[in-house]
């Protein structure tokens, strides 16, 4: 368990890494707000696949749903440059922002299926979704100092009544 003394600051856990994403992360939030869809978590994230979707049943302040910050792997920029003392390694960081959100579902009777309406404003939502996490990304000032390659944009869901979008960058740092 951590505590406030626990808690280390984006630079002191890495420099270079630690501004990108704590930085990524306040335009994500922003850009959801600004853009109407709000979410209720938004966070910097630690796994090898996205989050649980524990907040698509929540609604908070004209949001739901919940967006998020990963880092998705690293690897090594190789270089003919050596040397002497401690070696340092540029790295390719690979990075992904994403949002679910609560989608229509079969109704309590078991046996009404959402109406092409419902299933429709629920597509739409998640094409605006998919547009807000691209512009938080091209638009984050956090990220003017690193090189930033654009990769894939994918769907989520639809999965216990949460669908969403991830959208995937690789970063130098």
């Amino acid at each position: 368990m951590t505590t406030p003394a626990d808690v280390l600051l984006p630079p002191d856990a890495d420099p270079r890494l630690g501004p990108a994403l704590s930085g990524l992360t306040a335009c994500l939030c922003a850009t959801l707000a600004e853009g109407g869809r709000p979410a209720c978590a938004c966070c910097l994230v630690w796994g090898s696949s996205p989050p649980a979707q524990d907040f698509c049943d929540c609604d908070c302040d004209d949001g739901h749903g919940q967006a998020w910050v990963r880092v998705v792997r690293q690897d090594p920029v190789v270089t003919e440059q050596r040397r002497r003392r401690c070696q340092t390694w540029r790295m390719q960081t690979t990075i992904e922002v994403g949002v679910t959100r609560c989608v229509a579902v079969v109704a309590e009777d078991g046996q009404s299926a959402p109406t092409c309406e419902q299933r429709e404003a629920d597509a739409w939502g998640l094409v605006l979704d998919q547009r807000l996490l691209r512009e938080a990304v091209a638009c984050c000032e956090a990220l003017s100092e690193v090189q930033v390659w654009p990769g894939p944009v994918a769907p989520m869901g639809p999965q216990g009544g949460c669908s969403g979008v991830t959208v995937q960058i690789t970063v130098e740092v």
